[in-house]
């Protein structure tokens, strides 16, 4: 039943995306079990950042409201990210993606939207912030509505830069539970409710490649693969 309402979500937005071939016939997918990992081609991959994430969320919202009350809440944890994808589909870059949404940094950003009424966080890359964010193709997300945090996930060695941003938070909000030498726990039990259900992670890579590593279903992450030319993006923002 989480999963249908997951995938629901992750449907209906990257159809609002202008991303639906992307989302029935993608490069490469793996179910996780609890996500999937997607590869898309490059062509449209920014709308991965905007607007497809402030629609999920919305989604999520709209679950939300619906939603029974033995029915599980649902937050997603995404990242995105850019990389070189080879036609094995093995490669440094998927790694990286999933190693991103399982940071402490996404963690943190999920546990912020946790408590203040949102219910995803996304983690973009360096090179995928610096594509899309820097390059001023994410229209309605500018660089002040995101954070850097050290991307780090205990135990893997993996350290990376990573861009936060949770849909109708501040960076200062998200910033006070990256500060938290512990961010809190997303599934606290409080007396008569049911925890949020956070899944891995949703990653989705392509070509250029953005990999939309969408890794769990409760976290999308997305990476751009290969190198792609800017002006294979679908002309700028037109499209």
């Amino acid at each position: 039943m989480l999963r249908q309402a997951l995938d629901s979500a992750l449907e209906s937005a990257f159809m609002q995306s202008g991303l639906p071939a992307e989302w029935k016939s993608p490069t490469y997918r793996q179910d996780t079990g609890d996500g999937c990992i997607l590869v898309l081609p490059p062509a449209r991959t920014w709308r991965l950042v905007d607007p497809l994430i402030r629609l999920l969320d919305e989604e999520l919202h709209s679950y939300e409201q619906q939603r029974q009350r033995d029915d599980p809440p649902l937050l997603v944890r995404v990242s995105v990210h850019v990389g070189p994808m080879p036609e094995s589909n093995l490669a440094d870059a998927i790694n990286d993606v999933a190693r991103f949404v399982d940071s402490d940094a996404v963690r943190a950003g999920i546990a912020a939207a946790s408590a203040h009424g949102s219910y995803t966080a996304l983690a973009l890359s360096d090179e995928m912030y610096r594509r899309v964010v820097l390059a001023r193709r994410s229209r309605l997300l500018p660089e002040r509505d995101f954070l850097a945090a050290p991307a780090t996930v205990p135990g893997k060695g993996f350290t990376r830069t990573a861009w936060i941003h949770v849909p109708r938070l501040s960076p200062s909000v998200v910033a006070q539970y990256l500060e938290k030498s512990e961010a809190p726990a997303v599934q606290e039990e409080a007396k008569g409710t049911t925890a949020p259900v956070t899944p891995s992670g949703i990653q989705v890579s392509g070509n250029v490649n953005i990999n939309t590593l969408a890794d769990n279903i409760n976290t999308l992450r997305t990476r751009q693969i290969n190198h792609a030319s800017r002006a294979s993006d679908e002309g700028q923002l037109n499209g």
